[in-house]
């Protein structure tokens, strides 16, 4: 399954055109859901090992579930053609949620993309602060987006720990466009 979604979602030029919009409750639920579990099923396997991937791809086995955890935040969708290919969140406002790129287009920019989108949100919120608690695998994207370490943690899914990281940046009112 992972694989058929890798090989589909990636599917086409590096230099195609990605179309940003707002996440769809209902309709995008079971492509992000797929592309979430094949993110970290692949993507994760230099930094957590088998046991660990499962647990934390488990979190999008309720579709219900799954999707009013997006809908429940300003969640932002890149998709090219007719497949998502990259998804983040902000909830609240001041925090990155969820940041998932398709296996395919990973190392294309995506992510830093999507960061950048999700900061100029916290910005329009007049947010003084952006955090989020990363993996291992995304903490880099988020470092050159200029966040701090704060702390590292262990947290639990499924009886299985995974470290994290929690970062943060500040959003100098200076930098406000409004």
């Amino acid at each position: 399954m992972f694989d058929d979604f890798a090989k589909h979602a990636g599917a086409g030029d590096a230099r195609a055109s990605i179309d940003w919009r707002r996440y769809a409750p209902g309709r995008d639920a079971a492509a992000l859901a797929a592309l979430f579990r094949a993110s970290v099923t692949l993507l994760a396997a230099s930094h957590y090992d088998t046991v660990q991937r499962a647990a934390w791809a488990a979190a999008a086995e309720d579709l219900a579930d799954f999707d009013a955890r997006l809908a429940r935040g300003a969640t932002i969708v890149a998709q090219c053609g007719a497949a998502a290919v990259a998804f983040g969140q902000l909830f609240p406002l001041d925090h990155v949620e969820m940041l998932y790129v398709a296996p395919a287009w990973s190392r294309r920019g995506l992510a830093t993309a999507l960061l950048a989108r999700l900061e100029a949100l916290a910005r329009a919120a007049r947010s003084s602060v952006l955090s989020a608690d990363a993996s291992a695998l995304s903490r880099p994207v988020f470092e050159r987006a200029g966040f701090s370490l704060i702390s590292s943690e262990r947290v639990w899914r499924d009886g299985v720990s995974l470290p994290r990281f929690h970062l943060c940046k500040p959003l100098h009112a200076a930098n406000f466009s409004g």
